[in-house]
């Protein structure tokens, strides 16, 4: 993960993600996402607390000391894997700001959830020749055509070969997941849920190695801390595009399939969670299900807030998107210096008590 380069750098983002064509388009628009007000010259480099106050409420870690000056006005682009999912479009807001905040520029593609295209999308945004260029999920030929061109990759919640990366612990999170539901669920099966056969669903998507690794981190972290044996977790894949509705309709297949059984749900994102909560109200089992979601994208944050999901819905493990979209440029910066970057964190739980303390401009719309 520590590099050092001199050439072009291709950043791609290999994530949790969900299906496959390319429409592209790209924009040098900073964004207005309401955090930070611009960068600074003179010497020195930007501290942590500078980039705390820079990034509000988002309160972001830095990867890197980004200079104040930098030794070039830096172009860097990213093809954002879809732009209509709250987790990737928040992830671009948080690049936007951090472009605009530390003096680059950015261009934008979006992949509207088709990654079959990708090499012909990485070929439309490479035109402008970013010092750093973007994709959304990293495939062989992708990998081979920056490999002719002279470029590098960083990856961004994902590996690939020996290409770099950061971003979200796979394994770490799935854990995460089932500890934070715990103690919920070991009361529940003191309580309400004795004598009840309990049961893991696992919901992951098609083709993606992360989504996979968190479920299966979460089924092994399942067995260790609840004692619920491996026989009694389900990998469900929903198939199609929207992972809210396709969840909630295998979700509801499952609850058929398993009539007496209580379940804990968990994900690689937040909005199959929803949609596996959505299917069990619609059943009338509410009661019978205990559910944690990855990501603490916005769906999850108004999910939280819904007094109907009290009692069901724990909590989401936070991601912060947005950091890790301010993170990527850091990173690209990094790189482009030929100096490393740190290790990302996820260490932040988000509930309904907490929800507004952490996101307070989400009623406000800022």
């Amino acid at each position: 993960m520590r590099s050092l380069w001199r050439k072009s750098i291709v950043v791609l983002c290999g994530v949790a993600l969900i299906a496959s064509g390319s429409a592209c388009s790209s924009s040098s628009e900073n964004g207005d996402g309401g955090s930070p007000a611009g960068g600074g010259s003179g010497g020195g480099t930007y501290s942590a607390a500078e980039v705390a106050t820079a990034t509000g409420v988002y309160k972001v870690r830095p990867l890197f000391a980004v200079p104040k000056t930098l030794p070039e006005r830096y172009r860097f682009a990213f093809i954002n894997p879809s732009l209509s999912y709250p987790y990737f479009a928040t992830w671009s807001q948080g690049m936007k700001d951090a472009a605009k905040f530390y003096g680059v520029d950015l261009d934008e593609a979006d992949m509207n959830f088709k990654y079959d295209t990708e090499l012909n999308a990485y070929q439309q945004v490479a035109v402008k020749q970013p010092k750093v260029i973007g994709s959304g999920q990293m495939n062989d030929a992708t990998y081979h055509a920056a490999q002719r061109d002279g470029t590098k990759i960083v990856l961004i919640d994902g590996t690939f070969k020996d290409v770099p990366h950061f971003g979200v612990d796979d394994k770490q999170v799935g854990k995460l997941a089932i500890d934070t539901m715990a103690d919920q669920a070991k009361a529940k099966m003191a309580g309400a849920w004795q004598g009840r056969n309990v049961v893991v669903a696992g919901i992951t998507s098609a083709n993606c190695t992360p989504c996979d690794t968190r479920v299966k981190a979460s089924f092994a972290e399942a067995q260790a801390k609840l004692g619920i044996p491996a026989k009694n977790t389900t990998m469900l894949t929903p198939p199609g595009q929207d992972p809210t509705s396709s969840a909630a309709s295998t979700f509801t297949d499952f609850l058929t399939a398993h009539p007496g059984d209580v379940v804990l749900v968990v994900s690689y994102g937040d909005e199959p969670v929803i949609g596996a909560i959505n299917a069990a109200k619609a059943a009338g089992r509410k009661d019978d299900i205990l559910a944690v979601s990855n990501g603490g994208d916005s769906a999850a944050r108004i999910a939280l807030r819904d007094p109907s999901n009290a009692g069901v819905l724990v909590a989401s493990i936070d991601y912060q998107p947005y950091a890790e979209g301010w993170n990527w440029i850091e990173a690209a910066i990094a790189t482009a210096m030929g100096q490393p970057f740190d290790t990302y964190r996820v260490d932040r739980v988000l509930t309904a008590a907490n929800v507004d303390q952490f996101y307070p401009n989400d009623k406000t719309g800022k």
